[in-house]
C-alpha cells in the first residue's frame, strides 16, 4: 500500500473542464492503491462543501481526495504566476519520496531542479518558455522524470524523448457510472453532442444538419459565453457538471463527435489546435453508454475508433450532407447500431481508469524495484 499519491495541476477549482474530470477520476481511483490521494492545485476560487467534488464527478471511492490550494487569492495563469506556483510546489514536494504525477510542466520543471522524482502529463503542444525549459534545455529527458505520459501516440511524435522514457495513456471512462444501459431504439429520434462549444468542434456542423434532418431531435450541452441560440429541433443548454452529463447522454439514440480540421481550447482563436493529437473524454463516455458514435474521421481519433466497428467515422466531415448521409444510414441499419453498440462497450472496458491507474502503479512499484 503506498503511502500517498499526489497529483499536480495549475488548473484551479472548482472546474467544469475534461481536465477536472480527468484529474478527479484518476486520483478516485487510485486510492484502491493508498489511503491518501492529495490535489494540488493554485486556489479555490469559492468555499467547497464537503463532499461537493465526490458528487460533483460522480466519484466512488470511500475515502477522500485532499485539495492544498497554494494561493489564497485568484490565480491569473500567466507564465510568472505559474513559475511561482512550480516553485511553490518545489519548496512543498522537496523532500517527499512518494508516486508523483504533475500536469503542471513548469512544476514538472521546478521538481526536477530539486531531484524529486515524478511522472509528467502531456496533453497538448507546448509552446513559449514551456518548451525551451523542457525541451530545449532538456529537461523532458531528467533522470527525475520517472516517465512522461502522452494523451495519444500522435501526441508523442511531437516529441524528441528516449524510447524506454515515456508511455502512452489515453483519456479513459468509469465503467461503474455506465452500469445501467438501455436498449437501443428501433427507430432514432434523439441526437446529443455532450461538451465545449469552442471553435472547431462541430457545433455549427449540428445547427446545419438540424436544418437537413428536421425529424431528427439535437440536444447539445457545453454552453458558456457562445452566443448561439436555440431552435425547433436544435436545442442548446449550458455547461453540466460530469454526474449530469453522464445521466443525459444515456437517453440519446447517437451521440456526435463532429471535429473539425483545426480544433481550439478557446473560443477566440486556432493560436492552440489539439486536432492532431486529442484523446477527447468524451469519447470514452460515449463509449460506455453503448450508444453508436458518429464522429470525424480524424488519423488520432482512430487510434480508438474503428469505422463499422466502433463507430462511424465521416471522411468529409467538413461537409454536412455527409453527417446527413451517415446519420440516416445507421438510423435506418439497427443490425449496425447493434454491432457498434456492443464493440464500443468491449473498447471502453479496455479504456478505464481503474486500468489507467494501475499502468501508471506498477510503472512506479518497478522503478522503486529497480532503483
Amino acid at each position: 500500500m503506498l503511502k500517498k499519491i499526489i497529483y499536480i495541476s495549475d488548473l484551479s477549482l472548482p472546474s467544469n473542464k475534461a481536465q477536472a474530470v480527468h484529474i478527479f477520476k484518476l486520483l478516485d481511483n487510485f486510492l484502491q492503491f493508498s489511503d491518501k490521494a492529495i490535489l494540488i492545485c493554485p486556489n479555490l476560487k469559492k468555499k467547497i462543501q464537503k463532499g461537493f467534488f465526490k458528487k460533483y464527478f460522480n466519484l466512488h471511492s470511500n475515502k477522500d481526495i485532499e485539495i492544498h490550494n497554494l494561493f489564497k487569492k485568484a490565480y491569473s495563469n500567466s507564465f510568472l504566476r505559474r513559475l511561482i506556483f512550480g516553485l511553490k510546489v518545489g519548496i512543498k514536494l522537496r523532500n517527499e519520496n512518494n508516486l508523483i504525477i504533475s500536469r503542471s510542466l513548469i512544476s514538472s520543471f521546478i521538481l526536477s531542479l530539486f531531484r524529486v522524482k515524478h511522472f509528467i502529463e502531456i496533453h497538448q503542444e507546448i509552446k513559449g518558455l514551456t518548451k525551451f525549459l523542457l525541451i530545449n534545455l532538456n529537461f523532458i529527458n531528467s533522470k527525475y522524470i520517472t516517465k512522461v505520459i502522452f494523451i495519444s501516440n500522435n501526441l508523442s511524435k511531437f516529441f524528441d524523448i528516449k524510447d524506454n522514457n515515456f508511455i502512452i495513456l489515453h483519456d479513459a471512462c468509469d465503467l461503474k457510472d455506465f452500469r445501467e444501459r438501455k436498449k437501443l431504439r428501433k427507430k432514432v429520434k434523439k441526437i446529443f453532442y455532450v461538451g465545449s462549444f469552442y471553435k472547431g468542434r462541430g457545433i455549427d456542423i449540428i445547427q446545419k444538419l438540424s436544418k437537413l434532418t428536421p425529424d431528427l431531435d439535437y440536444y447539445l450541452y457545453g454552453l458558456r459565453d457562445e452566443k448561439i441560440s436555440s431552435s425547433k429541433n436544435f436545442k442548446v443548454h449550458p455547461v453540466v457538471s460530469y454526474r449530469e452529463s453522464v445521466n443525459l447522454i444515456k437517453s440519446a439514440d447517437l451521440l456526435l463527435m463532429p471535429y473539425q480540421t483545426k480544433v481550439s481550447i478557446n473560443s477566440d482563436n486556432f493560436n492552440d489546435d489539439i486536432s492532431q493529437f486529442i484523446s477527447p473524454l468524451k469519447m470514452f463516455e460515449y463509449l460506455a453508454t453503448g450508444i453508436p458514435i458518429i464522429s470525424s474521421d480524424l488519423k488520432v481519433l482512430r487510434e480508438i475508433l474503428k469505422d463499422q466497428k466502433n463507430s462511424v467515422l465521416v471522411k468529409n466531415y467538413t461537409n454536412p450532407f455527409a453527417w446527413k448521409k451517415a446519420i440516416l444510414n445507421l438510423s435506418n441499419n439497427y443490425s449496425l447500431r447493434n454491432y457498434i453498440s456492443k464493440n464500443s462497450l468491449a473498447t471502453a472496458e479496455k479504456n478505464t481508469w481503474k486500468k489507467r491507474s494501475e499502468k501508471i502503479h506498477n510503472i512506479y512499484l518497478k522503478k522503486i524495484k529497480n532503483d
